[in-house]
């Protein structure tokens, strides 16, 4: 593919992704939408989050991997147990690291 096809290409591209995130974004703007639409949309950053947390931990060559000696599982129990005692972002980063590194030595 030629340099300058290449680069206007991407440069649609990127137009592209721009109109998609900024149409909805004035439409909505201007609106009040309704109670019910704003709780929905509230809950939307935790599935996203445990969508893809559940992704990193369980899912291993397209399979879910629910053994002993999955890693990255095992890892997540201290992890989540720092997180849920201490709600420190810190103390959860540094349990996770600390578990993983473990786990790996150990396995």
């Amino acid at each position: 593919m030629e340099t300058v096809t290449l680069t206007l290409l991407i440069l649609l591209l990127a137009l592209g992704t721009y109109l998609m995130r900024l149409l909805p974004l004035t439409v909505l703007s201007r609106m009040t939408l309704p109670r019910p639409v704003l709780d929905w949309l509230s809950l939307v950053p935790g599935a996203v989050l445990a969508a893809s947390l559940a992704q990193a931990l369980l899912v291993r060559d397209e399979r879910i991997v629910l053994a002993w000696d999955n890693i990255y599982l095992l890892a997540a129990l201290p992890t989540f147990l720092v997180a849920w005692r201490t709600r420190s972002v810190l103390l959860t980063m540094l349990a996770g690291m600390a578990a993983y590194a473990l786990l790996q030595r150990l396995i």
